[in-house]
């Protein structure tokens, strides 16, 4: 059975263990086997010092290295955008060389709900031709994506659309891995 590694906030998630059990059942379903941070030896630690964080580091490292594909909840944390680490995961498991796959539960595109924030801060970003700029004068990405550019290239790298839920992703990634 191929070892999936599931990414995103949902570790964050008052009902995290519920959550993460369900994504493993429906893994399961599709003959795989999915695998988390809540998967750590003594459980996952939320606060501590830096050795600590170091150690989460590392096993998330070890733990996304001994998985044959990725499976990224996008959906927009804290903020506009995906959560940091999320990327990161991301990152590491492109870095292996293996696909990832990902699912946004947000219909809006990045470039809307950035658009969104402004207003609400009284802060509108200005349209100029095609382009997005923010008060300060740094430029928006506007690709009508779930995410920026990288993430969302990231994601298509694999030929497959950004889902719109979990068991969608996890049966693009099943494909991706029978190839």
């Amino acid at each position: 059975m191929s070892r999936v590694y599931l990414s995103g906030p949902d570790i964050f998630h008052p009902k995290a263990l519920e959550i993460d059990a369900n994504k493993k059942a429906i893994c399961e379903r599709y003959g795989l086997e999915g695998v988390s941070q809540l998967n750590f030896e003594g459980g996952r630690d939320y606060s501590g010092d830096a050795a600590k964080a170091g150690n989460i580091f590392n096993q998330t490292r070890d733990l996304i290295e001994s998985c044959k594909l990725l499976v990224a909840n996008i959906s927009p944390f804290r903020g506009p955008s995906l959560e940091v680490s999320t990327a990161l995961e991301l990152g590491l498991m492109l870095g292996f060389g293996r696909p990832v796959v990902g699912y946004s539960l947000a219909g809006d595109s990045y470039t809307d709900r950035l658009m969104k924030l402004h207003h609400v801060f009284e802060l509108p970003l200005s349209e100029d031709g095609d382009n997005l700029q923010a008060p300060d004068g740094l430029l928006v990405e506007n690709f009508g994506l779930a995410e920026g550019a990288l993430i969302s290239g990231a994601l298509q790298s694999a030929n497959m659309p950004i889902s719109e839920d979990f068991e969608s992703a996890v049966r693009w990634g099943r494909r991706l891995l029978s190839d």
